[in-house]
């Protein structure tokens, strides 16, 4: 069982292209496929995300969920993509085959990283990945928060409050 990557994926492009793109990712109710990106899940059917999002389908714009098993790096980028033979194709050969300009933020904080992808519809790849920063409660737990979120209204995983944080350091 993996530990998951939180992630938001945001896509440009001919709406037809789009949806493509959407398609390769693995939803609850699927079947065998040819084709799919790796170990990229969203938790639901594919028919019930089409109706969520159609009116961003037909512009060609959509940001959604998505949750990688590892690490967005190792699910689209390198390492299932080529032990896949084939079937699992790199993010930045979809792009460049389907000319969608591409973003996707993650978070794992069970392992305290962030990543940043964005890959071009030339399929100009650029990846960041960012450790979190640790912070310390009043009650003394250390967790990591992502820099997405608003440290003064995160919940301590310790004392389930709202609590006075301290960023920590490295020495």
């Amino acid at each position: 069982m993996p530990n998951w990557c939180i992630g938001d994926v945001w896509v440009k492009g001919k709406p037809k292209n789009v949806e493509k793109f959407v398609k390769l990712f693995l939803f609850d109710n699927s079947r065998t496929k040819k084709r799919y990106f790796a170990r990229s899940f969203i938790h639901e059917s594919l028919k019930d995300f089409k109706e969520e999002y159609k009116d961003e389908l037909k512009v060609g714009e959509i940001c959604f969920g998505v949750d990688f098993a590892w690490s967005c790096w190792s699910c689209l980028i390198d390492g299932y993509p080529q032990d896949s033979k084939g079937k699992c194709p790199e993010l930045k050969n979809i792009c460049k085959e389907l000319k969608v300009n591409v973003e996707i933020k993650t978070e794992k904080c069970g392992l305290g990283f962030e990543e940043l992808v964005r890959c071009s519809n030339k399929g100009e790849l650029d990846y960041q990945e960012m450790a979190m920063k640790t912070y310390k409660c009043s009650c003394g737990n250390e967790q990591w928060i992502e820099s997405s979120r608003d440290v003064e209204d995160t919940e301590c995983y310790e004392c389930e409050k709202v609590c006075k944080w301290k960023e920590v350091k490295e020495k």
